[in-house]
């Protein structure tokens, strides 16, 4: 998420901690151009070029992206939808104290399963070729890295399930069958046991290593300064086989431009950074945002003047939209984080309408009350995503 001007001088943010703060920092990054081994060059499955819009029908297919059929007037994503006014939801309280009061419904978990789509048979051949590519050069098989905006950064993200962080980590029934492979372990306690980043202060699981994430960036930033952006630090010290990519919300709100003019900004950047991590034989898992919501202190109206929470609310739809059609469209594994939200508590939004909130016992725990809140979902559908990209890996 955006926290630059935006949120420093607008929202009055909540404290983000880099869960990658205590690692020992590598010097400075450099990349060679070549691989040290060579594997034979992946076939792509066709796209949009880089200047285009998505002009096809946005598909209705639960199976596809589930949130691309939602049609309420909050979900506009169109120019023509600033010609009027919506009222968004402001958070309530302190973010431990807006969430998991009750126990969630049992439809509630349908919807988390729905949010993250099985892998149909055009996106396992894609994964199984990319897997393929990475094994040949020298990629780490179960370890996974994070890409993305404040959200990423934030440790209640992933950093729970670390064996290096003392975070409760709870799992109901129905929470462990989802994320349980055949052979009994979890999701959980397979990315656990393979070191992700070697350190002389403790080597780091996928978990807790480092994160190619920025509080305040767009999706352009992860590739800014070549051979030293944050990409190339992320394979240089995790090197993964599977990364998680998370953009959207700051491109939306920090940009100008009409909603449809920044989702076209938006998808070019991110075809350029899974086209990064496909010559590199990385499987890319997309995933959505959040609602932006009522923030505090923002104008309600595009008449109001600017910046102002309905506009920066369209052009989320737009982008998280377009990370959909992304997906749906080049056969890449998909986290819908929208559809999933849309069953919690003020959509899982915090106090400033813009992040999520996390159960006040931390967002690792995963039962009924847990996933009412805006981290405990995503942590949810996340490892969910990393488990049937693994099955249709290993089959």
């Amino acid at each position: 998420m955006r926290l630059g001007w935006l949120c420093l001088a607008v929202f009055g943010c909540d404290e983000v901690t880099d869960a990658t703060s205590s690692a020992t920092i590598a010097p400075t990054v450099t990349e060679t151009t070549a691989p040290p081994n060579v594997a034979p060059p992946l076939s792509t499955a066709p796209r949009a070029t880089a200047s285009s819009s998505v002009t096809t029908t946005p598909p209705t297919a639960t199976q596809c992206a589930p949130s691309l059929s939602h049609r309420g007037r909050l979900d506009a994503r169109t120019s023509a939808a600033l010609e009027r006014c919506e009222s968004l939801r402001t958070g309530l309280g302190k973010a431990s104290k807006s969430c998991g009061l009750g126990e969630r419904v049992a439809g509630d978990r349908a919807r988390f399963l729905a949010a993250v789509p099985v892998i149909d048979a055009a996106t396992k051949a894609r994964i199984r070729e990319l897997h393929a590519r990475g094994k040949a050069l020298g990629r780490k098989p179960d370890v996974f890295g994070l890409v993305g905006d404040s959200i990423t950064v934030s440790t209640d993200f992933m950093a729970p399930f670390s064996v290096n962080v003392k975070r409760r980590v709870e799992l109901d029934e129905e929470s462990r069958a989802a994320l349980t492979f055949a052979g009994g372990e979890t999701v959980i306690d397979v990315f656990r046991k393979t070191v992700a980043e070697p350190s002389t202060t403790g080597d780091r699981d996928s978990f807790s290593a480092f994160r190619a994430a920025k509080v305040g960036a767009s999706a352009n930033w992860a590739l800014e300064g070549g051979a030293a952006s944050a990409a190339v630090e992320l394979m240089q010290r995790v090197n993964p086989s599977i990364v998680i990519v998370t953009f959207g919300a700051n491109d939306a709100a920090a940009k100008n431009g009409s909603p449809e003019e920044l989702a076209d900004e938006f998808e070019r950047h991110i075809l350029e950074i899974v086209r990064f991590f496909e010559e590199r034989g990385v499987v890319v898992i997309l995933s959505g945002e959040m609602r932006h919501g009522d923030a505090p202190g923002v104008k309600a109206c595009p008449s109001d003047g600017k910046p102002n929470d309905w506009a920066i609310a369209v052009a989320t739809n737009a982008t998280v939209a377009r990370m959909a059609e992304i997906a749906c469209r080049d056969h890449l594994p998909f986290i819908d984080l929208r559809h999933a939200l849309d069953a919690a508590t003020n959509y899982g939004l915090g106090p400033d309408s813009v992040h999520m909130t996390t159960f006040q016992q931390g967002g690792g725990v995963l039962d009924a009350r847990g996933l009412d809140c805006g981290n405990n979902i995503r942590n949810f559908v996340t490892l969910l995503a990393l488990k049937r990209v693994r099955e249709a890996l290993l089959e």
